[in-house]
């Protein structure tokens, strides 16, 4: 099975905020370039898309194997544009890029339990983030992704009336979005 991945980047200057005590901007810009340069990577490895578009702020990013959407709207908005937009039927798989444990075994691993009925929803492995998710591009539901965005999803999901499951898939789940997940995960960076 083949998916349209959309894989949401922010111009590098712009990424990891966050990390502002510990890493200088031009350190952060060279970590959120590692990230998205190991996610695409992985991906195609994965041989599971087939596109890949990037859904940025910067309408100079490039990646190889990948096109860009350029957008300057928020990231729920620049999501919903760039998939219709989108003249793809293959089922939809969004994606962070902030995935330092990514690779190509669990991404095969979540297309095959791809079920166009469900919802495959890959929380943060604190429940409160939502790193990916895996849909028939038939269903309909707005995104919620931001602060607490597995609950709102899920809250979402119901309201719709729509069947989803909660997988479980480690590298999928650990994102590095403060400086406690940096120090865990930073050698995992490969780019």
């Amino acid at each position: 099975m083949q998916v349209s991945a959309f894989i949401p980047i922010k111009k590098y200057t712009d990424s990891k905020g966050r990390l502002a005590s510990i890493l200088s901007e031009q350190q952060r810009s060279d970590l959120s370039k590692a990230m998205a340069t190991q996610t695409i990577k992985s991906l195609i490895q994965a041989n599971i898309c087939d596109s890949i578009t990037l859904v940025s702020n910067d309408a100079n990013l490039v990646i190889e194997g990948t096109s860009t959407f350029f957008t300057s709207s928020s990231l729920n908005k620049a999501l919903e544009e760039a998939i219709d937009d989108s003249t793809s039927t293959d089922p939809i798989l969004i994606m962070h890029a902030d995935l330092p444990k990514i690779n190509d075994k669990d991404l095969k691993n979540l297309a095959g339990l791809f079920d166009k009925s469900i919802i495959s929803i890959v929380p943060d492995i604190g429940k409160a983030g939502t790193n990916c998710i895996l849909y028939d591009r038939a269903m309909k539901f707005n995104f919620q992704f931001g602060i607490n965005s597995y609950e709102l999803f899920l809250a979402e999901f119901k309201k719709n009336n729509c069947d989803w499951v909660n997988l479980s898939i480690e590298s999928l789940q650990y994102d590095l979005d403060s400086e406690d997940d940096y120090f865990k995960l930073k050698d995992y960076v490969r780019g």
